[in-house]
């Protein structure tokens, strides 16, 4: 059974890693236009994000029903400005249950450019859940509308061995699988019904996002109290990692941080849950639910 799950996954196509966190209603469904979107993002960056933190660390376990087939771990790498843009360096690795060994080996990292808005402009993924490693690696082209592709085999660290190429038309400044991720966060609270452009295997799609700003609590076993988090539901109109198929939730801390705290999702067999378990961000630790005076 979690054999059928991980094999619908092809290198590049996930919704989180990252993108696992995200999801939303059913397409066509009275959800603004991109140039909302755009708005919003625009309105953000004015202000410098309290969320990406260089070093923060974060782990999460991926289970189906009792069984635990995975973790998924992202990391803000480094900071830097590039010509005249703030552009932070961000990874993910995502790794099967090792007791799943004779079933699926499977050893994914993502890593991802993205600007002060949270868009990404580079992308590249290494696959080695066989022998040997194959990549995946987009550039993104705004000014043109274009974003490249390559893909091929990884040699060694410092060499790859490109073997085809192709120049996708997008419309739109995007996301890939991990700057979703990111991009979820730095927006949790908007209260708005996004369509956020999506790069994902070698087509622009969609993924839908309803940030409600609805504040809940969550439970989850790295903590003995409830988690203060704001939630937010939505729907891919794509085959993610795991098997992402249809709707998702999540909850996100309800603080500066706006950590990623659990999230449910359909897959092909039913749905998986993502929770968070182990973290390394300085001077944080996740919020304490306490109920509002009053009720």
């Amino acid at each position: 059974m979690t054999t059928t799950i991980l094999s619908r996954w092809t290198p590049g196509t996930t919704a989180f890693t990252c993108s696992a966190f995200l999801a939303i209603l059913v397409m066509g469904s009275g959800f603004p236009s991109h140039s909302h979107h755009r708005a919003v993002a625009s309105a953000a960056a004015n202000n410098e994000s309290r969320m990406l933190e260089v070093g923060e660390e974060l782990e999460y376990k991926v289970s189906y029903s009792f069984f635990n087939i995975g973790t998924i771990r992202t990391q803000v790498v480094s900071k830097e400005q590039r010509n005249g843009r703030t552009v932070y360096r961000t990874r993910a690795l995502i790794d099967s249950n090792p007791s799943l060994g004779w079933l699926v080996n499977l050893h994914v990292q993502f890593h991802s450019e993205m600007d002060g808005e949270v868009y990404s402009y580079f992308w590249l993924a290494d696959d080695s859940s066989k022998k040997e490693v194959n990549f995946r690696r987009f550039r993104f082209d705004y000014e043109n509308k274009r974003a490249y592709l390559e893909h091929g085999k990884r040699l060694s660290a410092n060499e790859r061995n490109v073997e085809s190429r192709d120049t996708i038309a997008i419309t739109d400044q995007c996301q890939d699988g991990l700057s979703l991720f990111f991009y979820a966060r730095e927006h949790v609270r908007a209260k708005s019904q996004l369509r956020i452009p999506t790069l994902i295997d070698n087509k622009q799609v969609n993924t839908y996002i309803n940030f409600m700003n609805r504040r809940e609590d969550a439970d989850i076993d790295a903590v003995d109290y409830p988690v203060d988090v704001v939630a937010f539901d939505g729907k891919a109109d794509y085959v993610g990692i795991f098997g992402l198929t249809g709707g998702f939730r999540g909850w996100f801390s309800n603080d500066e941080a706006q950590i990623p705290i659990v999230a449910r999702m359909n897959v092909i067999l039913g749905s998986i849950k993502i929770e968070l378990q182990k973290w390394n961000r300085p001077g944080w630790q996740p919020p304490k639910y306490v109920e509002a005076s009053g009720r």
